[in-house]
């Protein structure tokens, strides 16, 4: 009897625990996050951080990564059948599509709470408001600033570029037969002439916009292309003469393509950001030290732009309707203190820049190994963040087509029909001109 006893009271506390369980797993909130942020430990890295904050809250964050391409679809697609997720990662120019969708809740009270704690720098933080409300934060900051091998530069009696002429005198003394094979083993400037991917409209866009030429204006209250005029005919004079000192195959270069030839030390001078750094400081750290960044080159009365992101974090409208608000409230008022904010930038340590001056400044942050090693080259991607311009932000608004704009890689588009279809530039731009303004009426 005493024997049938003792297994009726371990009966009744097995079930006791699977019912404690069950609970616990029934009551777990859970929000869902969307990202192209695909390279594997670029996936264990925030899987990491976000079961740190379910031990820390209770609630799970289960993130979908989603390869870039298919991004903008898989997000169109989401909105159609009312199943995007609690939050969405995207590029500004991405905004518009979800404000013109009525995909998104405004974030104010959200924004409002982390900015006064962490501080927002202005030239990020605008980059999502519109009409006067803030629809998204700023998660993190990509710049894409010039990098230059200082070796070579300094073997061959050269600055680093300041000036446009700088980097056409540049390029040609270091396209050049290093070890006297007859063949040419590096490359002065790596220009894309490419549609594959954004890099060769990016590229584009980080000269013109030095040179003060626009895609979109917006300043009279109605747009207009504006993409045909001097600055950009300029613009693509100049490139055409610097696509003289690329690599070849550059009219199928994608960013990947742009790593690898710097972490070959192929290229002598490129647009890129810190994404090799990690790698080649673990196989090459000699070649690593050798690389140097500094503000993008500009035309004799030009000024100071760049190409960069300040990468949202958006709430849907899914996130209102399924109860979740408080959950992510949550999730974000944690992401952005500065020893988690780090641990997420750290996913891929030398490219991802603070999106707040409390982690800018904090010891978590510049002590971190690679941020600190390469302390300078930090600086600069930084530094750049402050003079960031977006395709179809510019001329005094933000268009309602910049996804489509952007998306439509028309910058290198014409590049191409210059450089590898022998068009005069005056042609290429008038068409270039031409195919903007079919996007906006569409």
């Amino acid at each position: 009897m005493k024997m049938k006893k003792n297994y009726f009271l371990i009966l009744v506390l097995i079930i006791a625990v699977i019912f404690t369980f069950s609970i616990n797993v029934l009551a777990k909130e859970t929000i869902e996050i969307w990202h192209w942020e695909t390279p594997p430990h670029r996936i264990t890295a925030q899987e990491a951080l976000f079961s740190r904050f379910e031990k820390e809250t209770g609630i799970e964050v289960k993130q979908v990564p989603i390869n870039f391409p298919n991004y903008q679809s898989k997000i169109m697609a989401g909105i159609a059948a009312n199943s995007l997720p609690d939050l969405l990662l995207i590029n500004p120019p991405q905004l518009m599509d979800m404000i013109k969708h009525d995909a998104i809740i405004p974030v104010d009270d959200i924004f409002n709470s982390i900015h006064k704690k962490y501080e927002f720098p202005e030239a990020l933080w605008t980059a999502y408001n519109y009409m006067g409300k803030q629809y998204g934060l700023p998660v993190y900051g990509v710049s894409w600033p010039l990098t230059y091998r200082a070796d070579l530069y300094e073997e061959a009696g050269l600055e680093p570029p300041k000036t446009w002429d700088d980097l056409l005198e540049a390029a040609e003394k270091l396209t050049m037969d290093r070890d006297g094979d007859g063949e040419t083993d590096i490359y002065g400037f790596c220009l894309p002439v490419s549609t594959i991917g954004n890099y060769g409209s990016q590229v584009v866009w980080g000269f013109l916009r030095t040179n003060d030429g626009k895609i979109t204006d917006l300043s009279s209250g109605e747009q207009r292309i504006v993409f045909d005029s001097p600055e950009t005919r300029e613009t693509y004079e100049f490139l055409s003469k610097l696509a003289k000192y690329t690599v070849p195959g550059a009219g199928n270069m994608d960013w990947g393509m742009a790593e690898l030839l710097i972490k070959s030390g192929k290229v002598a001078t490129v647009m890129y950001n810190g994404a090799w750094l990690r790698e080649l400081d673990e196989k090459d750290p000699e070649l690593a030290s050798k690389y140097k960044m500094t503000f993008m080159p500009i035309p004799e009365g030009g000024q100071r732009k760049n190409t960069g992101y300040p990468r949202g974090i958006l709430i849907t409208k899914r996130a209102e309707e399924t109860g979740h608000l408080e959950a992510v409230r949550t999730f974000l008022e944690w992401l952005y203190k500065p020893e988690n904010h780090t641990e997420y930038l750290m996913m891929e340590a030398g490219l991802f820049m603070p999106v707040t001056k409390a982690t800018a400044e904090s010891d978590t942050f510049n002590n971190y190994p690679i941020i600190k090693k390469y302390n300078d080259l930090m600086q600069v991607q930084a530094k750049t963040m402050e003079y960031i311009s977006l395709i179809g932000f510019e001329g005094g608004g933000k268009s309602l087509e910049a996804g489509a704009i952007e998306g439509s890689f028309l910058l290198g588009a014409v590049l191409q029909k210059i450089v590898n279809e022998n068009w005069s530039v005056e042609k290429a731009v008038e068409w270039g001109q031409s195919e903007y303004e079919k996007i906006v009426e569409y």
